[in-house]
């Protein structure tokens, strides 16, 4: 079975047998339980030249044991946690950006950690991350480096109350009820003010705090019982984020092509809030980018 058999319509999560890989494996499982979805564990080898001198099918052979070794850690990890009716693997020699980004286009969920180590240490947050928050098909949740009990309050959500804005929203009300955690919409203003919360008095942004509240209004009736707050911050989007995500146990954004130097949705958010961010960061992708349900 190939990739892309093995990673449709699951909870597909990257493993490279870092503590950050095993923690975000953690989540994956709970997340495909939660959601009645088989999980995907995938093995990315990696595609690196070799000197002349060097046996290329041995070199190969032995990067593929490891895999397999690797998963089979993996899946054992699994097991002994959770019972998944349907949980698949996959040891692939392809660069992990590339074999990620591939099993988006099918997958329902994307999870990575954001620490690797050995030859893909550097991949994992940086070019991984930062290729599956700007192109992949399904939403992606990079698992920040953070102790296990280091658990945060429920989920913020990013809005700039444009319709691209709104898969993100509808994303986070999903996962609110998956998860029965409180939900907090931040829209931010840049008025010259310094950054912070919005007082709920302060009448020069009545308009977007009612748009604000519309929209949470609207969703909430698509996803009853979420607990909702609505929040107006002064700044830059992406610093407003970070900070509004302090004590939350996981921060949403929209992922799209750039519109302004301010939009909330712009490409240098997620990368900011992924890297900043103190727990985890979903990316969700905007419309007209397939999406599995």
């Amino acid at each position: 079975m190939d990739l892309l058999e093995q990673a449709d319509g699951a909870v597909v999560v990257g493993v490279d047998g870092s503590q950050a890989s095993e923690q975000a494996i953690d989540w994956a499982a709970e997340q495909a339980v939660l959601e009645g979805r088989p999980l995907t564990l995938v093995h990315a080898t990696g595609v690196w030249s070799a000197p002349p001198e060097v046996d290329l099918v041995a070199l190969v052979a032995a990067m593929e044991a490891q895999g397999d070794e690797l998963v089979s850690q993996a899946r054992a990890r699994v097991e002994a946690a959770h019972v998944i009716p349907d949980l698949r693997s996959q040891v692939v020699l392809a660069d992990p950006r590339a074999a990620l980004l591939d099993a988006s286009e099918v997958a329902y969920l994307t999870v990575i950690g954001s620490r690797g180590r050995g030859a893909i240490k550097t991949l994992v947050l940086g070019s991984v991350g930062l290729t599956l928050s700007q192109q992949a098909h399904c939403p992606v949740v990079v698992r920040r480096p953070h102790d296990a009990e280091d658990t945060g309050d429920g989920l913020v959500v990013g809005t700039d109350l444009s319709r691209h804005s709104e898969v993100a929203v509808d994303w986070a009300f999903h996962q609110a009820v998956v998860r029965g955690l409180p939900l907090t919409l931040v829209h931010t203003v840049f008025d010259g003010y310094p950054a912070g919360i919005v007082p709920a008095d302060d009448p020069e942004h009545e308009d977007r705090r009612a748009r604000l509240v519309s929209l949470a209004e609207r969703f909430g009736t698509r996803h009853p019982g979420v607990e909702v707050q609505c929040e107006l911050r002064r700044g830059i989007p992406d610093e407003a984020l970070v900070d509004a995500a302090a004590g939350s146990e996981m921060v949403v954004v929209g992922s799209h092509q750039r519109r302004s130097v301010l939009s909330m949705m712009d490409l240098n958010v997620p990368k900011t809030v992924i890297e900043r961010a103190p727990r985890f960061v979903a990316v969700v992708p905007g419309p007209g980018t397939t999406e599995r349900t």
